[in-house]
């Protein structure tokens, strides 16, 4: 027996099929992808970029953003140029119309130095000048001129009519707004590439080691990966103290080991109290994790000042705020809210077995060789830090330890033994470690003579091999060799295109 369909179904069943048919396929998410990018010589030190996007041209267009954003800014803070903002600023007392961006950072620098009852202060300039004439004499600066500078530091030193933007100077202390303005900039920069570039998923901007991250690597849904450097160990390819997990926070270091005044063969840290005019000295170093760069940097740079307790103080009444603060002596002082952000300790290596000691005479206790490197400045719009790889070979050329190796693609940074890698399990790479700002294009790397497996090595006559491979550039070696035996050793790597002079030592290492 056969059944009859009415025509008026067989259509209407063929056009719901063909619609079915019709309807478009979704089609698959854009593979995310990482890319990084370094730039030197950026407002007096350097840049590392880590941006998650779906293709390399707009990673390249989110750089060039983050550049123009960090230039802007420059030409209003820079005090190193006087067509600045700033410049023109400090040389007048008449009312000055400034920007937006300056009024704010002037007001962020009268809360900070309000809450830190003066041990935060944006007029430091002179006492910046004074230090540098007394490093450049050799001779300390004398306490009457530090207790007339101190005493001035004390009073206003500017009014702010936020209705007009105009600010007039009360005194002459040269402004320095640094210890605001460079986490303002770096605030600035992220916030405009997020708004330019919505297809962004991640982006980490590390400016001489105060960073801002946001979103995570494609290998993490948690955030990223930043480490704390140890301030008795600042080597670029040292371990870190601890890591940390961070999204949408920011972290910010000061501390006076990277950059200092040396007078008659003495420290003194580039920080000052502005109470008393003198460097800052209780402190080490000091880590501040916050919800903003400017809170981050201008906490940072207070704790240096005040006491460790005085410190964790202020700290508690910060929403968002936790911090790390590291005494002179290796004590470290964590605020109660850190451990959120930590993840687990730094990996290092096994306990060495006997059967892992050197043949011969080891090494003299605590000595290391330690390499200084520097990528000199070089004007091109394309310049990049280039891939870079620095290991030692032992006297039959055997490639014994690697050192580091820079390179923009992450695939290159597995290479970098456990510098990069931040817990037991962790498969994440540390792709930044905040630390004090220090000099652009200079890099100090440390070996502890031991091999990449972590085995000790005996004394002899190594090779440190440095090469250099630059996009849009040549591809240059150095090399030179350095006597690990029973006495201090130097050695110096001749300078080329595009590295200058290494200096290789072998010495006793510092101790705390």
């Amino acid at each position: 027996m056969s059944i009859r369909v009415p025509l008026f179904a067989v259509l209407m069943l063929a056009l719901a099929i063909d619609s079915v048919n019709s309807q478009p396929v979704a089609a698959p998410a854009p593979k995310l992808v990482e890319f990084a990018f370094h730039r030197d010589h950026i407002i007096g030190t350097s840049l590392d970029l880590n941006v998650v996007v779906p293709d390399e041209a707009t990673a390249e267009e989110l750089e060039l953003t983050v550049l123009n954003e960090i230039e802007r800014l420059r030409k209003i803070f820079s005090t190193y140029d006087a067509t600045s903002e700033i410049s023109k600023l400090n040389g007048t007392r008449e009312p000055v119309k400034v920007s937006g961006d300056m009024a704010e950072v002037l007001e962020r620098h009268e809360v900070w130095q309000r809450k830190s009852d003066g041990a935060f202060n944006g007029q430091v300039g002179e006492l910046i000048r004074v230090w540098k004439d007394g490093e450049r004499v050799n001779c300390v600066p004398d306490a009457t001129t530090l207790d007339r500078i101190a005493a001035e530091l004390k009073k206003p030193g500017w009014t702010l009519d936020a209705n007009t933007n105009t600010v007039t100077r009360l005194n002459d202390q040269p402004l320095n707004l640094n210890a605001v303005a460079k986490g303002f900039i770096i605030r600035k920069a992220a916030h405009k590439a997020l708004k330019k570039h919505p297809t962004v998923r991640g982006l980490l901007v590390n400016l001489g080691g105060d960073i801002f991250a946001w979103g995570s690597p494609p290998s993490s849904t948690s955030g990223w990966a930043v480490g704390i450097q140890d301030p008795f160990s600042h080597f670029d390819n040292a371990a870190p103290l601890i890591g940390l997990r961070l999204n949408d926070q920011a972290v910010a270091t000061s501390g006076g080991y990277q950059r200092f005044y040396t007078i008659d063969g003495k420290r003194y840290s580039h920080i000052f109290d502005p109470r008393t005019g003198r460097p800052a000295e209780g402190v080490a170093s000091a880590t501040v994790v916050a919800n903003d760069n400017t809170t981050a940097n201008a906490l940072a740079t207070t704790l240096c000042v005040l006491s460790p307790q005085e410190g964790l103080r202020l700290v508690a009444g910060v929403p968002g705020a936790e911090c790390l603060i590291i005494a002179p002596d290796g004590k470290q002082f964590r605020s109660t809210g850190l451990k959120a952000f930590e993840v687990s300790p730094v990996r290092t290596l096994a306990p060495q077995e006997k059967k892992d000691e050197p043949k011969a005479a080891a090494w003299p206790k605590s000595y290391q060789v330690t390499v200084a490197v520097e990528l000199p400045r070089i004007d091109s719009k394309r310049y990049r830090r280039p891939y870079t790889a620095i290991w030692i070979e032992d006297d039959k050329g055997k490639a014994v330890r690697t050192l580091a190796v820079w390179g923009n693609a992450p695939k290159y940074l597995k290479d970098l033994n456990d510098w990069w890698r931040i817990g037991k399990g962790d498969a994440d790479l540390v792709k930044a470690v905040t630390r004090a700002t220090r000099g652009p294009g200079k890099y100090d790397l440390a070996w502890d003579g031991k091999d990449d497996k972590g085995n000790a090595l005996s004394q002899g006559t190594y090779t440190v091999r440095v090469e250099v491979h630059r996009e849009f550039g040549e591809h240059l070696r150095q090399s030179g060799k350095i006597e690990c035996k029973d006495r201090p050793a130097t050695t110096k790597l001749e300078k080329n295109a595009e590295t200058a002079e290494t200096v290789v030592d072998f010495k006793e290492a510092k101790k705390k």
